[in-house]
């Protein structure tokens, strides 16, 4: 019978026991999380909204815990301050221009704040510290994002909807769909314009060839663009037609004066009648000897006297053309 009871008080103080351990347990797993048992250093950030965020929650950098929220305050109406307890071992990797950004923990998990690691170099925070904030994007702007989204995919439906029945009743489009001979008409205008694209290629390649021959000085155009020789005496016959060109200017000019002024023998010829009407008879007078004398030598080539003269000068005249052949 005492053997009972003392059996009975071994159990309940290994029960006793094993219920005090796993309570200690959890107190240094509560403890651990919350920071209670490391070194620890405090920063804040200001918030306009903190999604839930609760005393407690997690702080992480890349992923990582790196501390907990000590507290929350309401500051004004548009800023909530979080005070946060960074593990002193992570001091190093938190830098002054860190970012605090109110994030989740998955998809749909606790509300946590992500330190993001700024722009450029900067030194390890301190106790005290003032972290920057971003605004991040919420559940309700993605939402409201979403349902816009939503509608636009509506109207764009019903839109090809209203397409789709036009195309369906337009008994002008399928005959021209189904167009053999339109088809074939414009597989031969593809073909014809990739003809034309080739030889308008192949002429622009040509053309930069002849450009490129032309720089270098090669070819007839090359040769005189480039010529200095040749350069220099185009000059100079421009310089020489200028100076003939106003010689004969000044030539006609003096022409015109002595017209004008009544003096030479141009204006003689241009004013007086009279010797304008004997230098017509003058012409005519010489045009009529002219006349005269063909008729003279016509009749001396058929005189017995000199008829064998003038044979032996057309043979002459013969045997010398025949030689020049």
């Amino acid at each position: 019978m005492t053997e009972r009871p003392a059996s009975n008080h071994v159990r309940l103080g290994l029960f006793v026991v094993v219920g005090l351990g796993c309570l200690l347990a959890t107190l240094y797993l509560l403890g651990r999380q919350q920071n209670l048992f490391s070194k620890s250093l405090a920063v804040q950030a200001d918030f306009r909204n903190v999604s839930g965020l609760l005393t407690g929650n997690n702080v992480r950098l890349g992923g990582i815990t790196v501390g907990t929220v000590k507290k929350i305050e309401i500051i004004n109406d548009t800023t909530v301050r979080v005070q946060m307890n960074l593990n002193q071992d992570s001091r190093a990797f938190v830098r002054k221009n860190a970012v605090a950004v109110i994030g989740t923990d998955g998809l749909v998990g606790n509300t946590i704040i992500n330190l993001m690691a700024g722009v450029g170099p900067a030194a390890p925070v301190d106790p005290g510290d003032q972290l920057r904030t971003r605004t991040p994007v919420g559940i309700d702007a993605m939402l409201g994002t979403l349902d816009v989204s939503n509608k636009n995919l509506v109207v764009i439906t019903q839109s090809l909807r209203e397409v789709t029945a036009k195309l369906n009743g337009s008994q002008a489009l399928w005959n021209l769909l189904s167009n053999e001979q339109l088809t074939a008409d414009i597989s031969r205008s593809a073909r014809n314009a990739a003809v034309a694209t080739d030889q308008l290629r192949s002429a622009s390649t040509d053309v930069q060839a002849l450009t490129r021959g032309v720089r270098a000085g090669r070819g007839p155009i090359g040769y005189l663009l480039q010529d200095q020789e040749f350069a220099r005496q185009l000059g100079r016959a421009a310089q020489n037609l200028a100076g003939t060109s106003d010689t004969l200017a000044a030539t006609v000019a003096g022409l015109k004066r002595q017209v004008a002024t009544g003096g030479g023998p141009a204006q003689t010829l241009l004013t007086d009648t009279a010797m304008s009407g004997q230098l017509r008879q003058t012409v005519r007078n010489a045009a009529l000897s002219t006349q005269k004398l063909d008729q003279s030598m016509e009749a001396l080539q058929h005189n017995f006297l000199l008829r064998g003269y003038f044979r032996r000068q057309e043979k002459k005249k013969a045997r010398a053309e025949a030689n020049e052949k």
